[in-house]
């Protein structure tokens, strides 16, 4: 038992330091003069996202000493159950692309801002939407990646509880988005937080990346209309999200 351990232990360490770094890249990226800030955090994520996953993967110990060999993948016990492929997954999946889409709409509605199509924008060609969207995409399965399933797995393979290593990430996973999103979006930051727990718990990997690129596709293509822009007849939206997160504070 011992020696399946140690490559666990160090697997969850390695793993963690991913996670630190990913906290640290959108507030050095902040001294950084460059056009593409975006870009290179997805970049920084997706590299961090497999550096993660080889650490984990380094220690297979890692994914069955702390909860015991299960029987079955669908039978296995979150974070383990993130890899897991159950009959019912088609119908989570689509629920939670439903969900990463509702949720925006949602709350700009309730903050009197309703979503409407980004205009001012340099029209891109195919092959420039198709990187986009690729980007976008890639960054939130490598966060969800980090934050769903390397970190829970990491911290209870070091002897945390899983609820309390699920609240931590949590935590961090907002106040990553700080720098980018402002404390004033804190409370929609939880929420959605939140929404991409409970489709990791429910449908795994899959259903948290799907939700997430969803969330992140409507923030892209659509922004929040100012009040003060509604009462002089115009509709046009801002770039300046004051309630929700601007698209690059989550791809």
């Amino acid at each position: 038992m011992t020696a399946a351990l140690l490559p666990a232990t160090a697997g969850s360490v390695l793993a963690l330091g991913a996670l630190a770094a990913h906290t640290a890249v959108p507030r050095l990226l902040r001294h950084l003069r460059s056009r593409n800030r975006l870009r290179r955090y997805d970049r920084a994520t997706m590299l961090l996202a497999l550096c993660a996953v080889l650490a984990i993967g380094a220690g297979p110990a890692a994914f069955t000493v702390p909860w015991g060999a299960a029987e079955s993948p669908a039978d296995a016990a979150w974070p383990v159950s993130l890899m897991a492929w159950p009959p019912w997954e088609p119908a989570i999946l689509v629920a939670a692309v439903a969900a990463g889409v509702a949720l925006p709409w949602a709350a700009a509605r309730c903050t009197g801002r309703p979503l409407r199509r980004r205009h001012g924008r340099p029209r891109a060609g195919r092959r420039e939407r198709a990187v986009e969207g690729a980007h976008l995409a890639g960054c939130a399965l490598g966060e969800e990646i980090l934050w769903r399933m390397a970190g829970p797995v990491a911290l209870t393979a070091l002897g945390i509880p899983l609820p309390p290593a699920i609240a931590l990430c949590l935590v961090a996973f907002c106040l990553l988005h700080l720098p980018n999103s402002g404390w004033r979006s804190l409370p929609y930051v939880a929420v959605t937080a939140m929404l991409f727990t409970v489709a990791a718990a429910t449908g795994g990997l899959p259903a948290a990346a799907l939700a997430h690129i969803a969330h992140n596709g409507v923030l892209a293509v659509a922004a929040p209309v100012r009040r003060d822009v509604r009462r002089r007849g115009t509709s046009g939206p801002v770039e300046e999200i004051p309630h929700l997160p601007a698209p690059g504070g989550w791809d």
